[in-house]
């Protein structure tokens, strides 16, 4: 990483403390003959350096910390800024609640790349993994944080110019928090949501905002409220008869205001719910353009609608739902996708091409608040740091307009100190050749040929007469040559490595495995047992990453789920033994007719998301 001396006298005090943890971490140090700083709030952002002296104006300490990012150019060249962003708050949303919850120190690491980006606010999002007082089981084993964890981070946040916002749920989504026997019955509508009208489930809500109100500086706080799925179908359907969704989130959303209020935060929540009352699928986005008055007198015009979109490839699409989303008359902020739930690699070129044409819409229909959402699906798989690169796509489009690929990636080398190529790559374990979408959502080629069994290929007539191998090989070289000075960079390099590695050989057994005849049986049986030590070799390295960037709990799935891997490549390789000792019995599961699971008559792919679908027909 460069390091760039600055003279940090005379400048305001609000800016020392956030420029001590630069020059403590992000190549900066300070010396009174480095370069000359001179800083003011004002109305509005500029930053001009001459050579010798930066001058800011800012209007928030953060635009002061993205001004410094310029100095981090190899060139050191003269620049002059001036263009004002175009949201009032931007930023992203950490997923802590799919068995990765971040590291306090990494969270403090993406906070001051934020800080350099120019980002302002970050969104922890925390279904359980908070602590609340009252409720021992409430994240138990999870890893949550502890009051004084995430006070630390907001102090911390604050430094840098940063909002943190607790985001958490008060109706649906709470499956694991709710599961335990220890837990008041009465409190379940179905295993993952709320009793709406119950008193008890007030008094939990209760226990939940004051844990929230009493940790963050910030009143905003994210209450969720979506996806509940079978909303008033369960429990409270059998005690009050049915009911629509739309009325229970009327009725329940008051209640949770009212509580809110109590403590003076500003609650947000997202607004697929009472889109899904106007659906006639109860899907998200096929509404008509004029909503029912019943459904529009549901929601509240003082708190704002959060509407999420990851999908769509084009801006009209997005322009139409603003639409629709405008008729409620409360505030609407927009959340865009990083699209890091897809497996160990995410979707790089689908965040690009769903990001864009809803920021674009934004800024065409005036919405001032947008944050990019990076979900952790099904394990946690992806790690926090890969969210990165589309987070400073979303510092781009603010501030500078321009999203070409070379100049955000100019702009992410001096942001983060990293070699944007070794993100880019990350979309390539997606995407090997031959494999198309067959719609918009992005295919994930890194999860399913990962988990997929070596005995039952669910996938072998998806991919019938393609290689993939040499591909993967490819893939293992490029990671080879990155490398990093911080640690948690490196492990993610080696990480990648060491997954590519395994995919090249994986491929070459799913090539070569289902051909097996007497002369190859037992090569292939020594290749089956080097899928197994590489399985274990990934997961090391996966482990690793995980110990550099996650607190432990919840690595226990990722474990069993390669080591599981590994096992049946052990498997694969006595049976393969006995085959080639004449039991032709021994791979019948291997030599048996398959069928097209992910494509359809064309050839195109969908992405297959979850772990359990992806090795076996039966029950897991």
């Amino acid at each position: 990483m460069n390091t760039v001396k600055i003279d940090l006298c005379g400048l305001p005090d609000e800016l020392r403390s956030g420029l001590e943890k630069l020059c403590m971490h992000e190549g900066f140090r300070s010396g009174t003959d480095g370069i000359r700083l001179s800083a003011r709030r004002g109305g509005a952002f500029s930053a001009e350096f001459d050579g010798q002296t930066l001058r800011v104006e800012y209007c928030e300490p953060v635009q002061f910390f993205r001004a410094l990012s310029y100095l981090k150019r190899a060139d050191h060249r003269r620049f002059a800024l001036h263009r004002q962003p175009v949201f009032e708050h931007n930023g992203v949303m950490l997923d802590g609640s799919r068995n990765a919850v971040p590291r306090v120190e990494a969270v403090k690491m993406v906070l001051r790349k934020m800080a350099l980006m120019g980002l302002n606010t970050l969104m922890l999002y925390t279904e359980d993994t908070y602590e609340v007082p009252e409720q021992p089981y409430f994240g138990y084993l999870r890893g949550r944080y502890s009051v004084e964890a995430l006070r630390g981070l907001d102090s911390y946040a604050a430094a840098l110019g940063i909002e943190l916002v607790p985001c958490i749920q008060t109706l649906a989504h709470l499956e694991r928090a709710l599961h335990w026997p220890q837990v008041d019955a009465a409190l379940r509508d179905t295993e993952d949501i709320l009793m709406v009208g119950e008193e008890k489930t007030y008094a939990f809500i209760e226990q939940l905002l004051r844990a929230v109100s009493g940790t963050f500086r910030t009143r905003r706080v994210h209450i969720g409220m979506d996806e509940a799925w079978s909303l008033g179908l369960g429990n409270y359907r059998f005690k009050n008869g049915f009911v629509p969704s739309h009325q229970l989130m009327e009725q329940h959303l008051a209640r949770v205001c009212a509580i809110a209020q109590k403590y003076s935060l500003q609650p947000m929540i997202w607004s697929d719910m009472y889109l899904r009352a106007a659906s006639p699928t109860g899907g998200y986005y096929d509404v008509p353009g004029q909503l029912p008055a019943d459904v529009l007198s549901a929601a509240r015009r003082d708190v704002p609608l959060v509407y999420w979109d990851y999908y769509h490839n084009e801006q009209p699409v997005y322009e139409h739902l603003l639409h629709v989303h405008a008729q409620f008359g409360a505030p609407v902020v927009f959340a865009g996708g990083l699209w890091t739930w897809v497996g160990p690699a995410p979707a790089v070129d689908k965040m690009r091409a769903s990001s864009l044409p809803g920021l674009h819409a934004c800024e065409t229909n005036g919405i001032r608040s947008v944050f990019a959402t990076a979900w952790g699906d099904n394990g946690g798989e992806a790690n926090l740091l890969t969210a990165l690169y589309g987070m400073q796509l979303y510092a781009e489009y603010d501030y500078t307009g321009d999203t070409r690929p070379d100049v955000v990636d100019e702009r992410f080398r001096a942001c983060t100190g990293e070699d944007p190529a070794a993100f880019a790559y990350m979309g390539d374990f997606n995407t090997p050749p031959g494999v198309a979408a067959k719609s918009e959502d992005p295919v994930n080629a890194a999860k399913f040929l990962l988990y997929e069994d070596p005995l039952v290929p669910l996938f072998a007539a998806d991919t019938a007469g393609m290689s993939f191998s040499g591909f993967y090989a490819d893939l293992a070289r490029k990671y080879e040559n990155f490398s990093s000075d911080s640690p948690e960079f490196e492990a993610l390099y080696r990480f990648y490595e060491q997954l590519a590695l395994l995919l090249e050989l994986k491929c070459r057994w799913r090539e070569q495995a289902p051909r097996a005849k007497d002369g190859t049986a037992s090569a292939l049986a020594q290749l089956a047992g080097a899928c197994a030590r590489q399985t274990l070799r990934c997961k090391r390295a996966w482990e690793a990453l995980w110990d550099c960037t996650n607190n432990p709990f919840g690595f226990e799935v990722i474990d069993l789920r390669l080591s599981g891997l590994a096992g049946r490549f052990d498997t694969a390789a006595r049976r393969m033994e006995r085959f080639a000792a004449g039991d032709a019995s021994a791979l019948e599961t291997l030599f048996s007719p398959k069928l097209r699971y992910l494509t359809d008559s064309a050839g195109h792919f969908s992405g297959c998301y979850s772990w359990a679908e992806c090795i076996s027909a039966c029950r897991i």
